[in-house]
């Protein structure tokens, strides 16, 4: 769509590398790298109204963007050099805006540093998941990012907890305390449990 509008379009997946570590950008458009997204309704709406920087995941897209921007410093393609965007693109309605991002030169350098000293070690470092309360059962679940975490039960094991794993309507919970066994609304029948190879767990 952008070529068709008449934007140049330049450097689509050309490699970026920042301190011996590299990615892949999307593309050069106009001068500027820009990372296209396709997201879902409501990331699209916090991308749209700034609220990125913020939110746990969408946050990860300008790390990203602080890489490409900051490894491409000597590309001739990219004009600009103190900013990347993130080209949205609303999956379900089919809305895009753009979002200007100023990129953080000595935030990616040192993350990249604090990352490799982590991968240096001899042991993981401790576990920082967090943990929160779920609603009012007295039972605590793994916060929404510690949720995606591929390590969570090796984290769990390493705590002395066994984390559980529930099917509700919106999505596995990752409990790591059960106080009130998991039911659905008509509080009579439970919440399908599975293991960590997700097969279905039969609690009498």
């Amino acid at each position: 769509m952008a070529k068709a509008s008449g934007h140049e379009v330049t450097g689509e997946q050309d490699e970026c590398v920042v301190d011996g570590i590299s990615g892949h950008r999307d593309c050069v458009i106009d001068g500027c790298i820009v990372d296209v997204k396709s997201t879902n309704s409501l990331s699209f709406q916090k991308i749209q109204s700034g609220y990125v920087a913020e939110d746990v995941f969408l946050s990860a897209y300008l790390a990203q963007l602080d890489g490409y921007v900051v490894g491409a410093a000597d590309d001739p393609l990219v004009r600009v050099k103190d900013r990347g965007y993130l080209l949205a693109v609303d999956k379900v309605l089919g809305k895009m805006c753009l979002y200007e991002h100023r990129v953080r030169p000595d935030f990616i350098r040192q993350r990249i540093r604090d990352y490799r000293e982590i991968v240096a070690l001899d042991n993981p470092p401790a576990c920082t998941c967090e943990q929160v309360s779920d609603g009012e059962s007295g039972n605590i679940k793994l916060g929404l990012a510690a949720s995606y975490n591929p390590y969570k039960h090796l984290c769990a094991e390493r705590r002395g907890e066994r984390l559980r794993t529930f099917l509700y309507s919106d999505g596995p919970r990752f409990l790591t305390k059960v106080v009130r066994r998991p039911m659905r609304k008509d509080r009579r029948t439970p919440i399908p449990e599975v293991d960590r190879n997700g097969n279905l767990v039969y609690n009498r």
